[in-house]
């Protein structure tokens, strides 16, 4: 069986991406899943974090036909394959096909493809094009989630709305103020936040740094219950689009009725 793409997108940095696909990619190896991390972003964070050894090629070399991308996978001890990131990607988004063609090869040896991606928008169509389950990171502020609610307007114009899992709140620290609290439990009540919070840690700070391999238990079912929502919630369309019409200064009520 050919494995399945996650795709963590948003149009804002900042927002805890590195954190949710190190999170994701953590959970599917200890859960005992064959695991490729592919970095699309040119400041190479979830490179920096699963890379244990010397870099001797990069994605760039892959795109450039030099290797394989079977030949360019740095294996991890946590179990994970990962491709290191390169900054050339800030001049060279890939289209779907591009995208399609690298992955292929490694398809039927592997359960779980994880790309990170490049806040960009021409760098998320083809990384969101090809993607079985997208996963939209966000912090609680309203710029970030504006950007999120743009993230998943951009996934409606690519007609891959129904392919979103869900809004994950990552970087989140306690104790919330009654704003941030408001704003979560309402995320979580419409339905477009996962129940699952990827809340702020010195733990996961040092897990992301490159400095440490697991993250500590309470991190890791952390990480464990997001990639279980991933693969199993429903997604939920009528409430993505009415975040997507608030984003855009729309009444959900006239948007529904467009």
């Amino acid at each position: 069986m050919a494995a399945e793409i996650i795709t963590i997108a948003s149009l804002k940095g900042g927002v805890g991406k590195t954190t949710t696909s190190y999170a994701l990619a953590a959970a599917a190896a200890a859960s005992g899943l064959r695991v490729v991390a592919i970095d699309l972003d040119p400041t190479g964070g979830l490179s920096n974090a699963l890379e244990r050894a010397k870099r001797t090629t990069s994605i760039a070399d892959v795109l450039h036909g030099r290797v394989t991308l079977r030949e360019a996978l740095v294996d991890h001890p946590l179990g994970i394959k990962t491709v290191p990131g390169h900054r050339s990607l800030n001049h060279e988004p890939l289209h779907e096909q591009q995208l399609r063609a690298l992955i292929e090869p490694v398809l039927e040896d592997v359960d779980v493809v994880l790309i990170d991606t490049h806040p960009h928008e021409p760098s998320l169509l083809g990384p969101m094009s090809v993607a079985d389950r997208i996963v939209i990171p966000t912090a609680l502020d309203l710029l970030s989630l504006r950007a999120a609610a743009l993230t998943v307007g951009l996934a409606e114009q690519l007609g891959v709305l129904e392919r979103i899992r869900g809004i994950v709140v990552s970087n989140a620290k306690r104790p919330l103020s009654r704003i941030t609290d408001s704003l979560l439990n309402g995320l979580i009540v419409s339905g477009l936040a996962f129940e699952t919070v990827l809340w702020f840690s010195s733990g996961w700070v040092v897990a992301t740094s490159g400095k440490g391999e697991l993250p500590d238990p309470q991190l890791l079912d952390e990480a464990k219950s997001l990639l279980h929502e991933v693969a199993t919630r429903p997604v939920p369309a009528a409430a993505l689009r009415q975040f997507i019409a608030m984003a855009q200064g729309r009444h959900p009520a006239a948007s529904a009725s467009a």
